[in-house]
């Protein structure tokens, strides 16, 4: 048996997912369950938003067979609280700290609980085509939308995804949110490959309009502030269409650049992940860190 926990926003789950979607190929002898109870209690982004926004079939572990393999917390409060506190069971594979790479995450033999974030295309790179196929975005409902996904697919275009809100004051992410490493980005994409239209996501539109109003050109850039609440999938959505990609320290966008099936695609990502020593970035190997 195998249980994946899932939690955090869309892009966090996204990860999860797809290591229990890896799991269930590589043990197809074996029951392969992903917790859910971490919702439980969870005000923070939009709760459990996969199976809100793709086709996602999944069976649900129950907490007696939780309890089997890991501790059974029946919310998020209870998993925040003691996950600190109790040590690890033989049977749980918890993420390391400095999230590196767990080499047999997926031939690990036996009952395991798997509790993390597997931010790293390794744990899923072997079934690409599934999760590609798997992550398929509903049809654009909406007339921005439909007319920027328009523009991204015909023009040499590049999406920029600047995270602030949360961020500033995430002791993970405090201090990575500066806009010397974007601008910086935009420098390297003008040069590089110079992008005939600009797409920038923000969750500070306002601020990121005014420092880049100097360095982009206002009549072929979009500053993408429509798609809200239950919507705001239709970001990720969009960045999947672009050529080039300047990316957050965000799996939001990290997907957006992912899922991108262009042959002819450039990405950019930060050198900083997080404000943690020896942490390992997620960023793809053919990615350009900056």
């Amino acid at each position: 048996m195998k249980i994946v926990r899932l939690s955090g926003g869309l892009g966090n789950q996204m990860f999860q997912f797809a290591l229990y979607e890896a799991l269930r190929r590589q043990h197809p002898e074996e029951q392969v369950f992903v917790d859910l109870h971490g919702f439980k209690g969870y005000n923070k982004h939009r709760g459990f938003e996969l199976p809100k926004v793709f086709c996602v079939a999944y069976q649900e572990a129950t907490l007696s067979q939780i309890a089997s393999i890991a501790y059974p917390y029946p919310n998020y409060q209870w998993w925040r609280w003691l996950s600190r506190i109790l040590p690890s069971r033989s049977t749980m594979l918890v993420e390391k700290p400095n999230f590196a790479i767990e080499p047999d995450a997926l031939t690990r033999e036996g009952s395991t609980y798997y509790d993390g974030y597997w931010q790293h295309e390794d744990y899923f790179q072997a079934i690409r085509a599934d999760i590609l196929k798997l992550y398929h975005f509903p049809d654009f409902d909406d007339v921005q939308d439909q007319e920027a996904a328009r523009v991204a697919t015909e023009s040499n275009s590049c999406c920029i995804h600047i995270r602030r809100g949360d961020y500033l004051t995430d002791p993970l992410r405090k201090g990575t949110t500066s806009l010397e490493y974007p601008m910086k980005a935009i420098r390297w994409m003008k040069e590089n490959h110079n992008p005939d239209c600009w797409f920038v996501f923000s969750d500070d539109i306002p601020l990121t309009r005014e420092c880049l109003k100097a360095v982009l050109p206002e009549s072929h850039t979009y500053f993408v502030n429509w798609n809200q609440g239950p919507k705001s999938y239709n970001d990720m959505h969009l960045m999947t269409l672009c050529r080039n990609h300047i990316i957050a320290n965000s799996s939001f966008s990290w997907w957006g650049a992912w899922l991108c099936e262009r042959e002819d695609k450039t990405v950019v990502a930060p050198e900083v992940w997080m404000n943690r020593k020896n942490v390992c970035s997620p960023a793809a190997k053919d990615w350009i860190k900056l």
